[in-house]
């Protein structure tokens, strides 16, 4: 995979693809790729990384220990940034709304916290039921709906990020 990122980008990510070289061998492990990607401003899933570590085979995705004992060079990393940072948007206000939308039972505009807790916490790539606590705090209506609208806002928003799951 080739790359176009400017001189200047490539030294830029250089710098904090040291910062995650825990051993100063050059090497980050494949968990790492998606931390590393995210300090940039993208947001890939961990399964579009996931992909592109195996070279797109399905078949070939790398383990949970493979994530913690594999490792990369910042040469072999770079395409891969290049392929996130040349993929699809994660979805819009309105993708997340029409989403949310099949979970509004009455049509007005909640969820029902303890389904969306649910939906949330068991697939995909799972929250933990803290992070869904940080993420819905102070959202919760007297009958155990969210405001949709309220919810995507603060999910959207960079100012009240979820914290990572401990590992």
């Amino acid at each position: 995979m080739a790359h176009e990122f400017t001189e200047e980008q490539i030294e830029e990510f250089k710098d904090a693809f040291e910062l995650f070289d825990k051993t100063g061998e050059g090497m980050i492990k494949y968990g790492e790729c998606v931390n590393l990607a995210r300090c940039f401003g993208y947001n890939p899933s961990e399964y579009s990384v996931l992909l592109l570590l195996c070279g797109g085979d399905e078949e070939n995705l790398p383990s949970k220990e493979d994530m913690a004992t594999k490792s990369l060079s910042f040469d072999d990393y770079l395409p891969i940034l290049w392929a996130i940072s040349n993929s699809t948007d994660p979805g819009s206000y309105e993708d997340f709304l029409e989403g949310l939308k099949v979970f509004d039972k009455d049509g007005n505009g909640t969820v029902n916290s303890a389904e969306l807790r649910h939906v949330l916490t068991s697939l995909g790539e799972k929250l933990t039921s803290a992070q869904f606590d940080q993420l819905t705090e102070g959202m919760e209506g007297p009958n155990g709906a969210i405001n949709i609208e309220e919810f995507i806002k603060k999910m959207m928003s960079d100012s009240d990020e979820v914290e990572p799951a401990a590992e």
